[in-house]
């Protein structure tokens, strides 16, 4: 037999299909100091964006766009087969051989050569190489008149729920049922944050922009009353058309709240010489931030 060491060992058994808890809870943001401790985390950072060129993005036709967009939920495990999953894993009988002390399952061997159990004892699996006799030799050595090896015949050994117990000293429907929990706990904060950015999507998109930036007659950018200045690919796009190298525009890519319409125009000015329009409005007339992006497609 064929013995290999299993990278959960030494872990309660099934403990590796164990979803990650999500401990801290998911708070919806109800108040503009959210978008004052994100402005000040970004403050000064600059969006790498500018350096990407056309020849590394790739636009997905309509269908693409759907089949990205789907709903991938039935991807994911459901309840129901979550539940009937460890109930047939429960139900299996993998194991072919088990090292007991002092009457204790202390590691167990399984019929596809891995193996799992307490530290040290579980190592008694490699050192025996697949030898079984070598392995009662190992157990006898190490636990002296208080170690056994147990061998069954594949599919004829104790259930995987029973090993689990005999192991773990608890229920194996117990930790299936907690494990179920944990899933449906992770699956909604993650659908909750989901919907939490999507929110903030919107809302950022709405943000209406009291300053456009246009080169050439072309909008390649604007800016909120916040001083968030908002440029992306019409910006580096009209600076290929103009032959102007990505460099020249990490400035224009880095946030600065301190910056007027007036500082990033005349920055503007300094790129792409005297072709700069800044066109100004006030918040109730001003054009939405998607409004804005539209424009300069």
């Amino acid at each position: 037999m064929q013995i290999s060491h299993y990278a959960g060992a030494g872990e309660p058994y099934y403990n590796r299909t164990q979803s990650i808890k999500h401990d801290q809870s998911v708070k919806e943001s109800s108040t503009p100091s959210d978008e004052a401790s994100f402005s000040t985390r970004l403050e000064g950072k600059t969006n790498l964006t500018y350096l990407i060129k056309p020849e590394h993005v790739k636009v997905v036709d309509k269908d693409q766009f759907a089949m990205l967009n789907q709903d991938m939920s039935p991807l994911s495990s459901k309840h129901t087969d979550l539940a009937d999953y460890y109930k047939q894993q429960g139900e299996q009988q993998d194991v072919v051989g088990m090292i007991n002390v002092d009457g204790q399952v202390m590691a167990y061997l399984r019929g596809d050569g891995s193996y799992a159990g307490r530290s040290g004892v579980q190592d008694l699996f490699r050192q025996a190489g697949g030898d079984m006799a070598k392995l009662k030799s190992l157990v006898e050595q190490h636990y002296p008149g208080s170690g056994e090896v147990e061998f069954f015949e594949q599919g004829e050994g104790p259930t995987n729920a029973e090993v689990f117990e005999m192991f773990n000293g608890s229920s194996y429907q117990d930790y299936a049922q907690k494990q179920i929990a944990i899933h449906k706990e992770t699956e909604f904060n993650e659908m909750l944050a989901q919907d939490q950015a999507y929110r903030r999507k919107l809302m950022f998109d709405q943000t209406p922009q009291t300053s456009v930036f246009r080169v050439g007659g072309q909008v390649v950018g604007s800016m909120d009353d916040q001083g968030f200045a908002d440029v992306g690919q019409a910006l580096t796009a009209m600076a290929d058309q103009r032959g102007i190298q990505r460099e020249q525009l990490k400035s224009l890519f880095t946030l600065d709240f301190d910056r007027s319409p007036e500082d990033f125009k005349a920055m503007l000015n300094d790129v792409f010489g005297d072709d700069v329009q800044l066109e100004t409005f006030s918040s109730q007339q001003a054009p939405s931030r998607a409004e804005v992006r539209s424009m300069g497609l």
